[in-house]
């Protein structure tokens, strides 16, 4: 299951981090889930009454299956997707990040 995050916006880069998320890699919940999760945790953004929908460009169970150990091993990596005005990045670690995206409006 997805962990507690932090709610507090900071900046690393140029974009400031809104959220930020652990998923869980040995559990049985799915990255999508905890991704959503993370997602229900920004105070501007509702999962359920959002006008976008979250997994519009990214395939879940592709997501899902994107960090899956192959021949035993874990490997490394990480995605980014755009949803509304938020960068919503996922590493093979679990880590995930939510940014606000360059030039969106609050």
């Amino acid at each position: 299951m997805s962990q507690c995050g932090k709610a507090e916006i900071r900046y690393e880069g140029s974009n400031p981090i809104v959220y930020q998320s652990r998923h869980n890699v040995r559990d049985d919940t799915e990255l999508s889930t905890s991704i959503l999760l993370a997602l229900d945790e920004v105070a501007d953004f509702d999962v359920e009454s959002s006008e976008t929908v979250v997994f519009e460009h990214v395939d879940p169970d592709s997501l899902d299956g994107l960090f899956q150990p192959v021949s035993g091993r874990r490997g490394d990596g990480e995605v980014t997707f755009p949803v509304e005005r938020y960068d919503v990045t996922a590493t093979a670690a679990g880590e995930i990040t939510i940014r606000e995206r360059a030039g969106s409006e609050q």
